[in-house]
């Protein structure tokens, strides 16, 4: 098997397993556990938080890891750090331990996928970069489908919500196993800015921008977009983790939850993959408009509704539009910055969507006053039409300004990797151990 295909399937599968086992999955795990151990529901929501925090927080590591160490090692020790995540949330009898193991989970999740990943499959397919990358991205959304369904199965079929993160941490033991064999560098990591700015190249060059990230930053478009993103995203993560118990409230118990979650994560996989190509016919804040628009009504559905089936359906059309709204407000950052700081204003969006750890406490503390996630879920219905609203209100394209005297974008550490990976491909070099 060449190598290439190799590198592609263990950082697919790497993917694929985290999601499909950390935020997928929790709140199906979290609502078992919370019953038999007695906590509250803001207690669970805090531990949810916590592995988004961990996440957002370990951001950083890799491309520092992969600097010292290597890409392997990295994604190696990512799963040997989800591993005791796992295996310390099979022990636990205390919160504050859960807190370790959840916190350990959103650090490994950091070192496995994505950023490893991207700079791996950008480097070694240099010309279809974007293609590998979109197939990466849809296996990986892919793992929040099965998540739900597998550990409805194990803790379902056994009612041992311990025996399910034994089953999570051996598994991450044997993805870590996978790495090792699977995955080398194409070309070896030189700077932390040759991983970020890898996959935001075309043809081997950076694509023209006249902003610089700093200019970029002040925009009114980047400040409403990072708005809109952080609300979709403390939407999301809330819903991961109280759709379940949610749906087990109505009175159907947690299996239909578990199947809301993964129509949930299917309808979001679908609609990503359809939003790319439907981007190029039709404006991308349409789009974001009407992504937004429908998890507003879903979250608006799932408060006003007793029905388990009507929950259920809103939860696969929540879905639809997040798929939506997510990819389309990422290629209009895209679109409105350019391509050569895309991975800058990426990371600065994503690091204003850090709002989203409040999500599930502030849902939890609801639920033990009021008994019900009904009042939250009303909450991000108005918070989603608000920002619906901002969407068609204020959102429009910055005017491209003058590049100012001694500003420029930097990207020759990527560039330099993307021209190596090139010569790799036509077999000139060999790869990076």
């Amino acid at each position: 098997m060449p190598r290439s295909v190799m590198v592609m399937f263990a950082a697919s599968l790497g993917f694929f397993f985290v999601t499909a086992t950390t935020f997928t999955s929790l709140g199906y795990v979290l609502y078992s556990m919370a019953g038999e151990l007695g906590w509250s529901k803001a207690a669970a929501g805090l531990s949810f938080s916590l592995l988004g925090l961990a996440c957002g927080l370990a951001s950083p590591l890799p491309p520092m890891l992969m600097k010292v160490i290597g890409t392997r090692m990295t994604m190696f020790a990512g799963c040997l750090v989800l591993a005791a995540g796992f295996f310390i949330a099979s022990q636990i009898e205390h919160l504050s331990l859960f807190f370790v193991a959840t916190a350990l989970m959103g650090i490994g999740f950091s070192l496995v996928a994505p950023s490893p990943a991207v700079y791996l499959l950008a480097t070694w397919f240099p010309r279809t970069s974007s293609r590998m990358i979109g197939f990466y991205f849809m296996t990986g959304a892919a793992g929040g489908i099965a998540g739900p369904l597998i550990v409805g199965s194990i803790v379902g079929l056994t009612g041992d919500w311990r025996l399910h993160w034994m089953v999570m941490a051996a598994a991450s033991l044997g993805l870590g196993a996978i790495c090792l064999l699977c995955i080398r560098d194409a070309v070896k990591v030189e700077s932390i800015e040759q991983v970020k700015g890898a996959g935001h190249q075309q043809d081997g060059a950076p694509a023209a921008s006249t902003w610089t990230v700093r200019q970029a930053l002040r925009t009114p478009s980047f400040l409403i977009l990072a708005a809109i993103m952080s609300v979709v995203q403390l939407v999301v993560t809330t819903t991961h983790s109280t759709l379940v118990s949610h749906i087990a409230n109505l009175g159907a118990g947690a299996a239909p939850g578990a199947i809301a979650m993964s129509l949930l994560a299917f309808a979001g996989t679908g609609a990503k993959g359809f939003t790319g190509t439907l981007s190029e016919r039709i404006d991308p804040r349409r789009i974001l408009v009407a992504g937004l628009s429908l998890q507003a009504a879903a979250m608006a559905l799932l408060w006003s509704t007793g029905d388990v089936l009507v929950a259920t359906a809103a939860a696969a059309v929540f879905g639809l539009g997040w798929g939506m709204a997510w990819l389309s407000a990422h290629i209009l950052l895209l679109r409105y910055f350019g391509a050569a700081i895309a991975g800058d204003m990426t990371a600065m969006a994503t690091t204003a969507t850090t709002v989203a750890v409040l999500g599930p406490i502030g849902a939890g503390r609801l639920a033990d006053v009021t008994g019900s996630y009904a009042q939250a879920m009303l909450v991000f219905a108005v918070l989603l039409a608000g920002a619906t609203l901002a969407a068609i209100i204020a959102l429009r394209a910055p005017a491209a300004p003058p590049r100012a005297i001694g500003e420029s974008h930097d990207g020759r550490p990527a560039l330099a990797g993307i021209v190596a990976a090139e010569a790799l491909e036509e077999g000139e070099l060999q790869p990076a151990e």
